[in-house]
């Protein structure tokens, strides 16, 4: 008799989709999709390469995802923009791209456990990769440092995609979502603050450095003031809290 062989964790599938919706509506702090919205969340939630009978689901997909990255771009671009005016534009792009990075998003897909809503077929090595990263996310797993898969990012940008389409691109609703969403935001204070916890938003993957202008970094970490750009070598940044695959991650800080 043939074993029954069980999802691996984090990439289980939700098969009622009025469950799945409500668990979207959830993680989204409650919004409610119009009728005509819950077909755009259904495309939102089903893989580009899932058999469909209907023509152009494909394209529908991936436009969401398209308008979602947008979307969130200018969501936290205006959160940033309004709410700290000390940002000059170099901040504010830095923290822009730091809160809708695939490694940010993927880790956001993971802990609203967005995956196991996204119909999908025939996926099995992808769905072992998604299972080793929410492993990691969950600090279940202490090996080398694992990338977030693309995919999952491209579940919460489509899901923004499809919110921003059926609220009639309401500017306020988006960032509202936006922030909900994908919390914790990576701010200036919170880096100045909490630099371990913000900078394990970024993940491990080899991105480019971030490079924000602080003139109180000296409040978190032992710094030389003496006009240079400062290199420093952060601990213990791990996806887990006892793993030290984020040891070499590093942050530049340039002193004003």
């Amino acid at each position: 008799m043939q074993q029954q062989q069980h999802p691996a964790p984090g990439a289980e599938f939700v098969a009622d989709r009025d469950a799945a919706r409500a668990e979207v509506e959830r993680a989204l702090g409650g919004y409610s999709f119009r009728d005509g919205g819950a077909l755009l969340l259904e495309d939102a939630l089903t893989h580009s390469v899932h058999p469909r009978d209907e023509a152009g689901g494909r394209a529908r997909h991936q436009r969401l995802e398209f308008l979602g990255d947008a979307a969130l771009g200018l969501a936290f671009a205006t959160i940033f923009y309004r709410d700290d005016p000390g940002l000059d534009q170099g901040d504010l792009t830095v923290l822009r791209s730091a809160n809708v990075s695939t490694q940010k998003l993927a880790r956001v897909a993971v802990r609203r456990r967005l995956y196991p809503l996204l119909r999908r077929y025939n996926c099995a090595p992808q769905d072992h990769e998604v299972s080793r990263f929410t492993k990691s996310v969950e600090g279940l797993y202490s090996g080398d440092p694992i990338e977030g898969p693309r995919v999952l990012a491209d579940i919460v940008e489509a899901i923004v995609g499809a919110v921003y389409l059926d609220s009639k691109l309401d500017l306020e609703v988006l960032q509202k979502v936006a922030k909900l969403l994908c919390e914790p935001i990576i701010t200036k204070k919170a880096l100045l603050e909490d630099p371990e916890s913000m900078l394990n938003e970024l993940g491990g993957e080899h991105r480019e450095d971030l490079e924000i202008k602080i003139l109180a970094w000296r409040k978190v970490a032992n710094v030389v003031d003496d006009g240079r750009e400062q290199a420093i070598t952060t601990s213990g940044l791990g996806n887990g809290s006892e793993d030290e695959v984020g040891k070499l991650r590093t942050i530049k800080i340039e002193e004003a």
